[in-house]
């Protein structure tokens, strides 16, 4: 990991930096347990790990179709196999993740559990000496309280509760959770750092409160950004992140590459004018090299294309609904007991024709009681916001003496040729 990489930390849905301030580029995000399907397992001898736990996670993961990239993290190892802790970052519960790490262009290189890195802050807090006891740990986070049931240092249960209405409850679903995983052993203390209402969990152990500091969230990225320096460590960096970030890199590498190369051919440019016998020889190898980056300038541009495609249709404020939704509200409302102030009897909603810009909107016929309701109705759907461009065909006299016309409303305007 690069030297001055940064870690920041998504909790309570804004983003926070171990420094002062983000700062746009690459970084380490380390997430609240919550946001993350993890679990405890156990792989034998000579198996896959990431094969063994895809198949466990993809089992209990809230997005079953979905496919997960599974990070593993070895927490003990013997002869007759492994424990790792295994985790993934389910993308379809992330969205409000990714909004918020584009708005602070920020590319991810790793994702780390937050609890992790408060776990290692807090370790000399929590071990007494004692072996061969177990112990639980309740970490009081802004989005959820983890819990960690550990046998003397070794993980054997990991949970992220949600509420804490019924607390009890979840203790004795985790110890449960514990006793499978690593047998029967005497629980010792429960472990609280945060504001937790651990009334009642005297019963189970006696409880032990430890102080997290004055900023929780700085303690585990600190810890967080000790984890990263080592390779070993969990990374549940989803399999679309990691191909934006190499994209980026490629486009970082493109540009410093384009740099040179532009300052390569004023060079030659300036060798060509002042010794002419060069220009011949040095004539081939430059074309060569112009189609090259004319290939690789194509192919950057078709990805780039492509990504505005998805972004276009991810955008739901231009839906047909949407649309729909926002033209009924701006209907003049009837004036006494008249309810035909304004009536839509066509409508025709495309998001766009083609690829011909401009072309995307919605067209309306209708018939109004007065020419200065339809003008009415036109200069709203001007002043929403909505359409870059609002034309209004008529109005003219039909049945009834009702004033008929026909609005096309556009998202952007066409561009001139």
């Amino acid at each position: 990991m690069a030297e001055s990489i940064q870690v920041v930390a998504f909790e309570g849905g804004e983003l926070r930096s171990l420094g002062s301030e983000i700062v746009p580029g690459e970084a380490v995000l380390a997430l609240p347990l919550s946001r993350l399907v993890v679990k405890m397992v156990r792989v034998p001898a000579g198996a896959d790990a990431v094969e063994t736990a895809s198949g466990i996670l993809s089992a209990i993961s809230p997005f079953p179709d979905e496919p997960l990239a599974v990070s593993c993290e070895t927490v003990h190892e013997t002869e007759e196999g492994s424990v790792v802790l295994a985790a993934a970052l389910p993308e379809g519960s992330a969205d409000d993740i990714a909004d918020a790490l584009d708005a602070a262009k920020i590319n991810v290189t790793r994702v780390d559990i937050l609890s992790l890195g408060e776990i290692r802050g807090l370790w000399p807090q929590l071990s007494d000496g004692r072996t061969g006891v177990r112990r639980l740990v309740l970490l009081k986070g802004a989005d959820c309280l983890s819990l960690f049931a550990l046998d003397d240092d070794q993980p054997s249960a990991v949970r992220a509760i949600t509420s804490e209405g019924d607390l009890r409850r979840e203790v004795m679903l985790s110890l449960l959770e514990a006793e499978d995983f690593g047998g029967a052993k005497p629980l010792s203390e429960i472990v609280v750092a945060g504001d937790v209402d651990a009334s009642g969990l005297e019963s189970f152990a006696p409880v032990r409160r430890i102080a997290a500091g004055e900023d929780r969230v700085a303690l585990a990225l600190k810890g967080i950004e000790d984890r990263a320096c080592d390779p070993s460590s969990l990374d549940a960096l989803p399999e679309s992140w990691r191909e934006v970030l190499e994209e980026t890199r490629f486009k970082s590498k493109l540009k410093d590459f384009l740099a040179i190369a532009g300052g390569i051919w004023a060079l030659v440019m300036f060798v060509l004018f002042g010794v002419p016998v060069v220009f011949g020889l040095l004539t081939d190898r430059q074309e060569g090299l112009c189609r090259e980056h004319s290939r690789q300038y194509k192919s950057v541009l078709a990805m780039k294309e492509k990504v505005s495609l998805v972004r276009k249709y991810s955008d739901h404020a231009r839906g047909a609904l949407e649309t729909m939704k926002m033209v009924s509200d701006l209907l003049p409302l009837p004036e006494g007991s008249d309810s035909s102030c304004i009536e839509l009897n066509s409508w025709n909603f495309r998001r766009e024709e083609g690829e011909r810009p401009g072309t995307g909107g919605v067209k309306l016929s209708g018939e109004a009681k007065s020419t200065a309701l339809v003008y009415k109705f036109k200069d709203a759907l001007a002043g929403c916001g909505l359409f870059a461009l609002v034309d209004l065909q008529g109005p003219s006299v039909g049945k009834g003496g009702r004033q008929r016309f026909d609005i096309d409303c556009r998202f952007e305007k066409e561009e001139e040729e």
